[in-house]
């Protein structure tokens, strides 16, 4: 399966979710790393307000959720410098 990876941000444009593959973890038991940060109007990232670690199926299903309650894929990806 697929891991989650990218930038998503809700319908409002005040919270941002970055999901990326864990690099530490076991590639027969992939873990996720979810950020959530708060954002500007414009849908930047301000601070670091929470992270997780979670599971390949719980990512999907929380990519999957998200995606099916309006939150957007971040086209233009943001900088890597900021995670």
């Amino acid at each position: 399966m697929p891991t989650p990876s990218g930038w998503l941000v809700n319908p409002e444009k005040r919270l941002i979710l970055f999901f990326i593959r864990d690099p530490k973890s076991l590639i027969r038991t992939p873990k996720v790393i979810t950020q959530i940060w708060p954002s500007t109007e414009k849908g930047i990232p301000t601070t670091i307000k929470n992270t997780r670690t979670m599971d390949l199926k719980g990512a999907i299903e929380t990519w999957n959720e998200l995606l099916s309650n309006s939150w957007e894929l971040v086209q233009q990806q943001i900088n890597d410098n900021v995670a």
